[in-house]
């Protein structure tokens, strides 16, 4: 589509095309792919498949929800800044009301024992598959000694002392970089 052609398309137009995306995008923005090449390719013939996988490659380098940075990464290229914001808002805009009608309800639920009861009864089982996933991850990255010191030191500091996740971001890049670059000096070396 051509610039000129993109200067057509209504702000309404890109804000509903993008609200009925977020209303069925169900499973992270990773299910969003599908539903933008239908929408965007071959319903409205606003982008091509190469432009739509443009957009959703670009939005996975940014910081940020994947969903939000595909949208307003189309809508920018459809019209613009304002192009931009319909379709952040119109992706978010579904989820956003039913998590707020979520929300209410659940402040409801405490007036009904039985469902408290229940609540209850799920914590410890979603605990427990934290605990799997958390397991499972710790086995699978955990490649040689090295790397089993590593996760069971961030795991002790982790319970420990409780420290802010950003330096566990940080001292997890710092310490990617020095393995790449004791790795590479041990390969060059060799």
């Amino acid at each position: 589509m051509q610039k000129n052609e993109t200067a057509s398309v209504g702000i309404w137009s890109i804000f509903a095309s993008f609200a009925k995306i977020g209303a069925l995008l169900i499973g992270g923005g990773y299910a969003m792919l599908p539903l933008l090449e239908d929408e965007l390719v071959r319903r409205k013939k606003w982008a091509t498949s190469e432009e739509v996988a443009d957009y959703f490659a670009l939005a996975q380098l940014l910081p940020g929800v994947i969903a939000i940075n595909t949208a307003m990464l189309a809508g920018n290229r459809l019209r613009g800044l304002r192009g931009n914001l319909a379709a952040a808002i119109g992706v978010v805009s579904v989820p956003f009301a039913l998590i707020a009608a979520y929300a209410v309800a659940y402040s409801q639920m405490h007036a009904y024992p039985v469902v408290m009861r229940v609540l209850e009864g799920v914590r410890p089982a979603v605990a427990g598959m934290m605990l799997a996933m958390g397991w499972n991850m710790a086995r699978k990255s955990a490649k040689g000694a090295w790397g089993i010191v590593f996760v069971a030191v961030v795991a002790t500091v982790a319970v420990v002392w409780n420290p802010p996740i950003v330096l566990f971001i940080l001292a997890a890049v710092a310490a990617g970089i020095l393995w790449n670059a004791c790795a590479a000096r041990k390969g060059g070396a060799a």
